[in-house]
């Protein structure tokens, strides 16, 4: 009976931890000690996969990774981890998209819901916590763009009119307080309760390009854009302001992805007006950031499909132009495995070989593969020198001349094969020239 006392208290202890979120308290646990083994790896990746189905990602993705340390072949794993890192990635864009669409709708609650959905799945997502940073917080905070030409003692002259408070600019965003601004750089700030003024003589009411220019320090682009409009449009400074709004407005339209709406905004802005090249050049870099990601999508529809071919088509001319996406080389990497890996399974080594040797070094499930195609290669190599000596003591020297050449194709470091057909060919010439 005292035997069984540990088993009785176990057996009592999962009982009691009925509930859903406490067995996960249990599991976690379990998972924290020496307990998990090779032989629970099906059990965890159970449990990965219903998690995944209930949404639960991250917690999807921490069993994965428990799996590839206990299994004995990591692979299945190390594939599974890689899908949900992008699934994640791809998750996180989507809710920080709808949150901006929904705050385009003026749908706070759902926009700040996206944004939080987001930072579930990926807590450091820098654009949804400056969102909610900036709309959402208890703090009284408002957004600013940058203009060209900015510091953060430009920018406090700008909105709070005082560029002794430029420690605030740069305090409130991480700046070094002498740092130039690049153009469009969306800045936190704090609302400052404006200051009771004196009593003072009553002065002349603000004109309209005054007032627009307030206005557009206000970031109410359309109410300063409204005014100016109602001033004298061949008056210079007013033709400047108006330049500086439509500026301001692809600037900001850019930054929130709206690229279609940036390019009439920028259309009103002359050529040489300061500012506009850089603007254009962010707007241009954004277009093909955009044309990459539904060049990315469509490979990865293609690849969800089987077609790994098309997939890989797709990400290699997207590398070609932007070598440095690592989504698109982990997309091409995993499609050229998937290709390899049909080849070897129709006894295609061959072309299983050449697919693979155009995998990225360090791509583990594309080296284990490789490694197996090339031991097998060699182990037909073999087979096929053998073939060729008996051919040669046999007299027979093209036969044997052949069954050397795909040997050296199977194993192109087969230096016996080579050597030997150089000595073939060589006594064949002899032959072919005795009288």
């Amino acid at each position: 009976m005292r035997r069984l006392q540990p088993v009785i208290a176990l057996i009592a202890t999962i009982i009691l931890c009925g509930c859903a979120g406490t067995m996960d308290l249990v599991s976690e646990f379990l998972g924290a000690g020496p307990w998990w083994t090779a032989a629970q790896t099906g059990t965890v990746s159970e449990r990965a996969r219903v998690l995944e189905a209930r949404g639960e990602l991250t917690m999807a993705l921490d069993h994965w990774r428990l799996v590839e340390q206990i299994t004995m072949d990591p692979t299945a794993a190390s594939s599974e981890i890689s899908r949900l890192n992008t699934k994640i990635s791809e998750s996180v864009n989507a809710h920080y998209r709808n949150g901006m669409a929904e705050l385009r709708k003026k749908n706070q609650v759902a926009a700040r819901n996206h944004f939080l959905a987001a930072l579930r799945l990926d807590p450091a997502y820098q654009p949804a916590l400056i969102q909610l940073n900036a709309r959402f917080s208890p703090f009284p905070l408002a957004v600013h763009l940058s203009a060209p030409g900015d510091r953060p003692a430009t920018v406090a002259k700008q909105v709070f009119g005082d560029e002794k408070k430029a420690f605030l600019v740069a305090w409130f965003n991480d700046l070094p307080v002498d740092q130039a601004l690049t153009p469009g750089t969306l800045l936190i700030l704090p609302k400052l309760e404006k200051i009771p003024q004196k009593k003072a003589r009553k002065k002349k009411p603000p004109s309209q390009l005054a007032e627009a220019r307030a206005l557009l320090a206000e970031n109410d682009l359309d109410g300063a854009l409204a005014l100016a409009g109602q001033a004298d449009p061949d008056d210079s400074d007013v033709q400047t302001l108006v330049h500086s709004i439509h500026l301001k407005q692809a600037t900001a339209q850019i930054a929130s992805g709206l690229l279609d709406a940036a390019r009439p905004s920028l259309a009103m802005v002359p050529d040489g007006f300061a500012g506009k090249d850089a603007a254009v050049e962010a707007l241009q870099a954004a277009l093909q950031e955009q044309q990459a990601a539904l060049v990315l999508e469509k490979a990865r529809a293609h690849f969800d499909q089987g077609e790994y071919q098309q997939s890989l088509e797709l990400t290699e001319r997207l590398l070609k132009k932007a070598p440095d996406r690592l989504d698109a080389r982990d997309l091409a990497n995993e499609a050229r495995y998937r290709m390899a890996l049909d080849h070897y399974d129709h006894k295609r080594l061959f072309e299983a070989r050449e697919v693979l040797e155009k995998t990225d070094e360090g791509y583990g499930a594309s080296m284990a593969l490789n490694q197996t195609v090339r031991t097998q290669l060699a182990n037909r190599a073999q087979i096929h020198y053998r073939n060729g000596v008996k051919h040669f003591i046999n007299e027979d020297l093209k036969s044997a001349i052949a069954e050397w050449e795909i040997a050296l194709a199977c194993d192109p470091n087969h230096d016996k094969a080579r050597e030997n057909i150089d000595n073939a060919r060589r006594l064949m010439q002899k032959i072919e020239t005795l009288p």
